[in-house]
């Protein structure tokens, strides 16, 4: 410890799975402190927080030091950390565009919006969006979104449960996503990793990065939506897999959109099992993608897909845990 006037310190620990990811947190503070870090490999930037994660693209050693402000005293730390290998992004010329690996006490409301209220979503489904921690909430820097049954009937509004997006705060297209999940389970839940326009209408723009229901035990499902695949002018683009131990497990659901074509994979960028092409028809009705999608995390009860084979309603309370969601770009 090398605070200048009291003493301060931090603790870290590397992602098992993406080592150029490390977390850091203050250990030692008070009510009232303020805390930042500052990165020899971003000279001149600082950011704030008890807790954060950054990523380190290029093997090195790098001084990484806490500053805490108490009482109109400073202590810092600061401390060598090595990172052994280059980024498989960096090596493929991506940058981290954006991330949340849920950390700290409270959602981060500055990345992220509730949809709120008993809408049906187009697909009758039963649950009572809200934002009330019971149905989100961060914990061990995990999203845990949770749904509940609230009375003894199975109509509208009988569950609660939680939808997120990032609408009108991160929005982008092209590039990388990873979501880190596990699934929750039993049947009537529908728990969905998506992307939507941001200018849908008049043309339909939708990327369902995962889709897991319940009553379809340990497969999941990938689909682009487009004005002229759900017009049935071309062929529905969608794909299944069997995941055995998707609501055991955490696992990496990912998509790479790029100009021409856009994959969806599981765990690796490598395991592709999704492939939407540019289709050869002119116009946005075909390839909406040239336009700026958000997106959304949530967890249905019930509805057309969710609901088709009856809710169990001994199940109850279902929660879908998300690690982390990152976006890489060129």
């Amino acid at each position: 410890m090398d605070g200048q006037s009291f003493p301060v310190r931090y603790t870290y620990e590397k992602d098992a799975d993406c080592p150029n990811f490390i977390s850091f947190e203050a250990r030692d503070v008070k009510a009232g402190d303020e805390c930042s870090w500052t990165f020899s490999d971003e000279p001149g930037k600082s950011y704030s927080g008890t807790s954060l994660v950054h990523y380190f693209p290029k093997a090195g050693s790098y001084e990484v030091t806490l500053h805490v402000r108490r009482d109109g005293k400073e202590g810092t730390h600061a401390l060598k950390v090595g990172v052994a290998s280059d980024s498989r992004y960096e090596k493929a010329g991506e940058h981290l565009l954006w991330a949340d690996e849920f950390l700290g006490k409270n959602l981060d409301l500055k990345k992220w919006n509730y949809d709120l209220g008993t809408g049906q979503w187009g697909n009758n489904e039963l649950e009572n969006y809200t934002n009330a921690p019971a149905n989100s909430h961060l914990e061990d820097g995990k999203l845990i979104i949770t749904a509940i049954k609230e009375d003894d009937r199975e109509a509208v509004g009988s569950y609660t449960s939680a939808r997120l997006t990032t609408q009108g705060k991160v929005e982008f297209h092209r590039g990388r996503v990873e979501v880190r999940a596990k699934m929750p389970s039993g049947k009537g839940t529908w728990a969905a990793i998506w992307m939507f326009g941001r200018h849908a209408a008049p043309s339909y723009s939708e990327l369902d990065i995962l889709e897991y229901v319940g009553c379809d035990k340990n497969i999941i499902y990938t689909t682009v939506h487009t004005t002229a695949t759900l017009s049935e002018w071309v062929p529905k683009s969608t794909a299944s897999k069997v995941v055995g131990d998707v609501e055991t497990a955490f696992h990496v659901y990912g998509m790479n959109w790029e100009d021409e074509k856009i994959e969806f994979y599981l765990d690796s960028p490598d395991n592709v099992y999704l492939t939407f092409g540019k289709p050869a028809q002119k116009g946005a009705d075909y390839w909406p993608f040239d336009s700026d999608e958000y997106l959304i995390l949530n967890l249905a009860v019930g509805g057309d897909w969710g609901g088709m084979r009856g809710i169990d309603n001994s199940i109850w309370p279902q929660s879908m845990e998300v690690d982390y969601v990152r976006v890489f770009q060129k």
